[in-house]
């Protein structure tokens, strides 16, 4: 299946959803910063957040347990123990990726 070589990728700015598309290589809305230290997910100023809609890409605040991911190394995914929930893919058809159950979904993460 097509959608499993897959990047995530922002939609452009801050407030907007994130979704699956074809790895293009050229960085950008497809490169993404862990910053294990502050537990954030960041793309520029902005961090993934746990939303009622989904995941969405939002202003970074400091102490927002919705941003809070954390590497679950057992599972390859990233963890927010706040929902007790991992980033996954929740509809390969439209693309949509949110959060769920940690065994669903497995990332391959890389330092670059």
């Amino acid at each position: 299946k097509q959608w499993y070589q897959r990047r995530v990728r922002g939609m452009g700015g801050g407030d907007t959803p994130v979704g699956l598309y074809k790895c293009h290589g050229s960085g950008g809305n497809q490169n993404w910063k862990v910053d294990s230290a502050n537990k954030k997910v960041q793309q520029n100023d902005d961090c993934l957040t746990v939303a009622e809609t989904g995941l969405l890409l939002l202003d970074c605040q400091t102490g927002n347990m919705n941003q809070q991911f954390e590497l679950n190394t057992e599972f390859h995914s990233l963890y927010n123990s706040y929902h007790n929930v991992c980033i996954t893919i929740t509809n390969p058809r439209n693309r949509a990726v949110g959060v769920g159950d940690c065994k669903a979904q497995q990332w391959d993460i890389k330092e670059v």
